[in-house]
């Protein structure tokens, strides 16, 4: 039984001994009602902590199975005020997630298999029926995971505003060309993304800064020329000295033409037939670019990218609430796949940085959902920022990951941001003890008491030898006693998060600590294949398109 203890037992204490005492013969004036309202307050104030921990379902000591104290969730919000993760396992209270928290990025982590994609799904259900917008970049191929998504938007009618990018099929795929938008220091950014970082080498530094150079200047002329261009169009202009000097030819007079005419004369040299410019040292700078850039433009990566008048422009995705996901082939097209994801991760940032300068009034309703499944698949180093400036834009970032480990390989210090600019931290079943340390570490410690139980005895046997008769005494004796120690724990161990099960999470918002249970959306065994809605896009007035692919043997031949 309960002891009575606590400021709760004391004041149902006196209410009860006060009704007796009033009951007393003394106190004959004394409103019966209101004596008879003070035992019930009492009586009820004693019983009811035993009748609560009775009922209380709490078992922290099980192996499997085990049920963890969660800390008060707050008032629900689901749907236009916040959306749900879960509900508590120790009483079925839903966790929702507000909209100013959800703004400040939710990490999802676990080993593969055990919800992640099935979280992510009640996620992206919630934004869609609640009108908002999302970006799921799904790093696997899974015709499921697409045809559920086609089904939520058919559900809440909005199958217009679905966009596909999935490059392993390129007619099930929207279309889509990230070169068109931002200035030339934000696409030549965009693009140096796809080559590793070399801080750390002062020779590839070079190369790198001459290629962004080169990159920013060529794209400044095409911008001024007013052309449209897409990946081929770069591509043959990085591979011929005769379509870089094209280029220079239909560039107006202006600063940007004076750019690139410095650039290129660098690359200018004397020969019998006049002066050209030498394409070998050309390479030497824009060949390794050059390469990632022709990917691109070849194959159905081309069949996607090479247009003039995209259906994915990814900053309206986000201003007018549609939504768009994103099939990486990682299996099948490794490299490729990861230049694809770093490309998009670029292009959000861009997106990003010009959304902060609208109005708020202009940005989401709903924070935007930018989910990034399997991140560590295509992480990079210029991430890092997106997660600190994407509240401001009204972008929620929901990374998800199977270990740390996956976010250490760029640097410690990316980890570190990644964790610290993630309000909300989503923690499944790790497979790894060295992964289970870290997450637990996560939620902190806590003090409990440390309950330990001494038991002791002893036993003689003695003559007394004073007597004449020889007497003996014989005597026994023992003892127990109990303590508690106030001792720091983990608040979810290692042991605890590497025994979950499926579907379960430890979940941490700001300080405070869950134990969820997170739902799942039984889609119907029939759902029909996902079958996109076209977008006829029109090309702008004040420009026309490149068109330096149909000209590509004139280019070549004199490259």
């Amino acid at each position: 039984m309960k002891p009575f203890a606590g400021a709760w037992d004391a004041w149902s204490l006196l209410f009860f001994s006060t009704a007796i005492l009033f009951m007393l013969p003394w106190f004959d004036g004394v409103n019966t009602v209101f004596l008879a309202l003070l035992a019930v307050l009492g009586v009820v104030g004693m019983v009811w902590p035993r009748v609560k921990d009775h009922l209380d379902i709490v078992n922290e000591e099980d192996r499997e199975g085990f049920i963890m104290p969660s800390d008060e969730t707050e008032k629900p919000c689901m749907g236009e005020g916040g959306l749900r993760l879960g509900y508590t396992k120790d009483n079925y209270r839903p966790l929702d997630i507000p909209n100013g928290l959800m703004s400040r990025h939710t990490a999802i982590v676990g080993q593969s298999g055990v919800g992640k994609t099935t979280l992510i799904e009640y996620l992206l259900w919630q934004q869609t029926v609640r009108g908002g917008g999302w970006l799921f970049i799904d790093a696997k191929i899974d015709r499921d995971t697409r045809d559920h998504l086609a089904y939520m938007a058919r559900c809440n009618g909005r199958s217009n505003d679905l966009y596909i990018l999935d490059i392993s099929s390129p007619a099930e795929s929207h279309t889509m060309n990230p070169l068109l938008s931002g200035d030339p220091d934000e696409v030549a950014s965009r693009l140096m993304n796809l080559i590793p970082s070399s801080e750390n080498n002062p020779g590839s530094d070079f190369y790198r800064q001459s290629a962004n150079h080169a990159l920013t200047v060529i794209v400044a002329a095409l911008q001024k020329a007013n052309k449209l261009y897409h990946f081929g169009d770069l591509s043959i202009l990085m591979q011929s000295t005769k379509a870089l000097e094209e280029l220079e030819r239909i560039t107006p007079p202006s600063a940007e033409r004076r750019s690139l005419s410095v650039f290129l004369d660098q690359f200018r040299v004397q020969k019998k037939e006049g002066v050209e410019l030498d394409m070998n040292r050309l390479k030497q700078v824009l060949g390794g670019m050059a390469g990632r850039i022709a990917l691109f433009a070849q194959g159905k990566f081309g069949e996607v990218f090479n247009v003039y008048a995209p259906e994915i422009v990814l900053e309206s995705i986000i201003l007018e609430n549609k939504m768009l996901y994103v099939s990486l082939p990682t299996m099948g097209k490794d490299t490729a796949a990861l230049n694809l994801g770093k490309m998009i991760i670029s292009d959000l940032r861009s997106a990003v940085a010009r959304i902060q300068d609208l109005p708020k009034i202009q940005r989401p309703k709903y924070p935007f959902l930018a989910v990034l499944d399997e991140m560590g698949a295509y992480v990079m180093e210029g991430v890092a920022r997106l997660f600190e400036q994407a509240r401001s834009a009204g972008v929620a970032l929901v990374p998800a990951f199977q270990s740390f480990s996956q976010l250490n390989k760029v640097s410690q210090e990316f980890g570190d941001i990644i964790i610290q600019n993630t309000w909300q931290k989503v923690i499944f079943k790790f497979g790894a003890s060295e992964g289970a340390e870290t997450a637990s570490a996560l939620f902190g410690k806590h003090l409990k008491f440390q309950k330990s139980i001494s038991l002791t005895g002893n036993e003689s046997v003695g003559s007394q030898v004073l007597r004449t008769r020889p007497d003996s005494s014989e005597s026994e004796g023992g003892g127990m006693s109990v303590a508690y120690r106030e001792e720091e724990d983990y608040r979810f161990s290692p042991d605890k998060i590497m025994a979950l099960g499926m579907g379960e999470v430890f979940t941490l918002s700001g300080s405070r600590a869950y134990h969820l249970r997170t739902p799942m959306i039984n889609f119907p065994d029939d759902v029909l294949p996902c079958e996109i809605a076209r977008h006829k896009v029109d090309l702008p007035d004040d420009k026309e398109p490149l068109h330096f692919e149909k000209r590509l043997n004139e280019f070549l031949m004199a490259a």
